[in-house]
């Protein structure tokens, strides 16, 4: 069984009762604060080597060669990955495809890019490869 696999099983395993949080991805902090709730809702492969993630609102993760996962109620976090692809529709609008945005950080080495299409505000990432690749941040 791959890594992506394993997280896969484990994520199916332990719903409902998965750590709920903030997400980090390499230590940006979507949204930029630890105030959103976000409930792992289900899981799927995708392929061989990535790992699908769906939340509560419909917002969605991607995490491609997950490795060092640690699954369980208290905690969430997947320590590397070569590619996270967050996904979420702008808050108070229609689910619609053209309210869909995307944060996707990918890394190469120690290198770790961002790119996105939120198109307000500034955006200011700051990523880190000695962060977990994922993590669901709180003590919700």
């Amino acid at each position: 069984m791959t890594s992506a696999e394993s997280i896969v099983s484990e994520i199916v395993q332990r719903l409902p009762t998965l750590k709920r949080g903030s997400l980090s991805a390499y230590g940006d902090i979507f949204g930029g604060r630890i105030d959103n709730i976000h409930i792992v809702t289900g899981a799927h492969a995708l392929g061989s080597s990535g790992v699908g993630i769906e939340f509560n609102d419909g917002e969605t993760l991607a995490v491609w060669n997950p490795d060092g996962a640690t699954i369980s109620e208290v905690e969430f976090k997947i320590r590397t990955a070569s590619r996270v692809r967050w996904e979420w529709f702008y808050y108070g609008r229609p689910h619609v495809p053209e309210n869909r945005y995307f944060i996707e950080h990918v890394r190469t080495d120690d290198d770790i890019s961002v790119t996105t299409d939120v198109d307000w505000g500034p955006n200011s990432f700051a990523p880190s490869a000695q962060r977990c690749a994922i993590e669901l941040l709180g003590a919700w």
